[in-house]
């Protein structure tokens, strides 16, 4: 992507220990990605996990469905490295891609061969324009019947509202690493990666699926600015 934060170590270290386990309603966003995927295709083949970080959803598909196949795509060399830890013992059934996700997804991905394509907090680091065509992208790659699920960081609909996901979530995160409020939010306020953020409200996406073609395309949980949404495509 165009940002370079999530490069570091560092920046993958604090988020990987110190974020992901904390993120509110975490287990809650993965359930419903899980229930919907289900839904629609009970027996997934190949999934495709965009911007994988370490492999989290993707370890979930594969330990979910005993078939599947996982494509896992990063362009931070740190992520990568704990998605290949983190899926020692599946690793047998994944492939490791290091690439861009402002790049046209085809290199990894041929039109209509996937069952299944995964999302998590990666897109939202995008301008607005590619996320576009990214899921013009997805679309294409997805089998018929094929499903999309995004567990995303989306906007707020206003800045008072913003504040207020800001102040609740810096709650949850001082609770899971059991630190005091004040810092923890002095390391929110001044992440490295805040400046990566380029948020859509979650029904503005939603509304771009459907215009690319994708069925059944909803917000299918929210809290705040996490939202879990995606699509289906039509057979």
């Amino acid at each position: 992507m165009s940002t370079t934060s999530w490069k570091l170590d560092q920046v993958t270290e604090h988020y990987l220990k110190q974020v992901r386990g904390g993120i509110p309603y975490g287990a809650d966003q993965t359930k419903m990605m899980l229930q919907v995927i289900s839904h629609f295709q009970s027996k997934p083949v190949q999934v495709l996990d965009l911007g994988c970080g370490n492999g989290f959803l993707a370890k979930l598909l594969l330990q979910t469905f005993p078939g599947t196949r996982a494509v896992l795509v990063d362009h931070s060399k740190p992520m990568l490295h704990n998605a290949a830890q983190y899926m020692a013992e599946l690793q047998e059934r994944c492939t490791f891609v290091e690439a861009d996700l402002e790049d046209d997804i085809s290199a990894y991905a041929e039109p209509e061969s996937m069952d299944c394509i995964v999302s998590g907090y990666a897109i939202h680091h995008l301008p607005h324009d590619r996320k576009k065509k990214l899921y013009a992208e997805i679309f294409n790659d997805l089998k018929p019947g094929g499903v999309f699920v995004n567990v995303e960081h989306t906007a707020s609909a206003t800045a008072e509202l913003e504040q207020l996901h800001d102040s609740l979530f810096v709650d949850h995160l001082a609770a899971y690493n059991n630190r005091p409020r004040a810092d923890v939010e002095e390391e929110y306020d001044n992440r490295p990666d805040k400046a990566d953020n380029i948020l859509e409200n979650v029904y503005v996406q939603v509304q771009w699926l459907r215009q690319i073609g994708f069925g059944h395309a909803d917000c299918y949980f929210k809290w705040m600015e996490l939202a879990v949404f995606g699509g289906v495509k039509p057979r």
